[in-house]
């Protein structure tokens, strides 16, 4: 393998024979052409950091829909949804390492502008400059250089007739021949002696200019090697730029996102989520046992309430309480639960909408002789909202999620409490609020 300090011999491309300073002029070309080839390589990777930023997002919001109406619960519900976020948070990182890449592509893009001018048909100017420098510079050598090389022809050609009259000379038979040769031979020798002295004169008056001839390519192509080394050492800085932007270990970030992503999985617990399971589907939860109960003109009244009405409400709603009991648990984030408060809403909205259009409310014949119980003294427990609820007649409360007023009676069995708010008692359905823990 060569090096550069290897001892160079001379050869038949060596940069000092006439053209062969073309390879140097063809470096800057390529030089050129070596930008563009790196802005390219810039671009299609940020086109990569891109795409797979877009690639994260979608597989995040794809398994976030399937993990959300899917069948877990609990702790083990919320840290899936929490290893999604590490996703969508390094799609953030991927995209500002796009944003990033394509910074340091404009810089290349203004270096090479501000270094290489374009000329008219191709390659550039610069290129185009040190080729006129080079002919410049080579042009006395190369007409001296072509007088060597025809007088040294001349020479070798007079030494060639010389050589062939001295045999043919010395081989004739007759003295006539001999005599003819001879004086042949004797003018060959004559233009062997003047050709060769053309020959050192030609190669002398080479020689003295030999130092010239070096001195004018050296100027000139130590302007093209300061003209590639700059090419260089911002390639250099280009690739120590692309290194900054994708070397991960160096964004801080990351490690926040990371050890966010492992809090999220020691916050799972069995425990808690079995514990949920059996008060929310299994044996802990509340039961309203059938037991004797007195006839009373309170009860009659509250049978005027849309039994249709009440068991469909309660159907229609049954999932998003129990994603907001578990809620209640801290099992979902502050997200999640303006989701479910949403949806509870849309739904509610929807179904009172078919209710007032299809099952309009029966009146009652009781209204009249209702006998109301005197609340007015009673304490009452505090209770808060999980959901909208409009109030379809006059004796029902109205409120909003998160709305908070008293119950002052337990739940009947249609599911109605009655409660107070904001002066007003009324009933409402229990499975619409909660109580809340002093």
């Amino acid at each position: 393998m060569s090096t550069v300090d290897e001892v160079l011999v001379p050869s038949s491309d060596s940069f000092w024979e006439i053209d062969c300073y073309k390879t140097t002029v063809k470096r800057t070309e390529d030089g050129l052409h070596m930008c563009g080839e790196l802005m390219k390589l810039i671009a299609e990777r940020s086109e990569i950091e891109m795409k797979y930023s877009s690639k994260l997002k979608l597989w995040c919001k794809k398994w976030n829909d399937i993990i959300d109406k899917g069948t877990e619960y609990g702790t083990n519900k919320a840290i899936l949804l929490g290893s999604l976020q590490e996703a969508d948070e390094m799609g953030d990182v991927h995209n500002a390492i796009k944003d990033q890449l394509m910074v340091v592509h404009a810089d290349l893009k203004k270096w090479k502008n501000d270094n290489f001018k374009k000329a008219m048909v191709t390659g550039c100017k610069e290129a185009k400059q040190f080729e006129d420098d080079f002919k410049k510079a080579q042009k006395p050598w190369a007409k001296k250089l072509a007088k060597v090389q025809k007088s040294k022809k001349d020479y070798y050609n007079a030494c060639k007739q010389e050589k062939i009259a001295s045999q043919q000379a010395s081989s004739q038979t007759t003295d006539d021949q001999a005599k003819k040769w001879q004086e042949k031979h004797a003018k060959c020798q004559n233009d062997v002696e003047q050709t060769r002295d053309k020959y050192e004169e030609a190669l002398k008056d080479l020689n003295s200019y030999r130092l010239i001839y070096t001195g004018d390519m050296t100027e000139v192509f130590d302007r093209t090697q300061k003209f590639e080394e700059k090419r260089l050492e911002h390639f250099k800085d280009i690739l120590i730029g692309m290194h900054h932007c994708l070397d991960l270990t160096k964004i801080n970030r990351i490690n926040d996102i990371y050890k966010q992503f492992r809090q999220t999985i020691g916050l799972s617990d069995s425990s808690k989520d079995l514990k949920w399971w059996s008060q929310n589907h299994g044996v802990d939860m509340p039961m309203n046992w059938p037991e004797f109960e007195e006839f009373s003109m309170e009860q009659s009244s509250l049978t005027r309430k849309d039994k249709n009405r009440t068991s469909i409400l309660i159907s229609n709603h049954n999932d998003t309480i129990r994603s907001s009991k578990s809620l209640s648990h801290g099992l979902a984030s502050k997200d999640s639960v303006r989701e479910n408060r949403s949806l509870a809403t849309e739904r509610t909205a929807a179904f009172q909408a078919n209710v007032n259009q299809t099952a309009p409310v029966p009146s009652n014949p009781f209204d009249e002789d209702d006998e109301e119980e005197d609340f007015s003294n009673q304490p009452g427990v505090p209770v808060q909202a999980l959901f909208d609820y409009d109030g379809q007649e006059e004796d029902e409360l109205s409120f909003k999620c998160g709305d908070t007023f008293v119950k002052l009676k337990d739940r009947d069995e249609q599911g109605w409490c009655t409660g107070r708010k904001n002066g007003q008692i009324g009933l409402y359905p229990d499975n619409y609020v909660k109580v809340i823990n002093p």
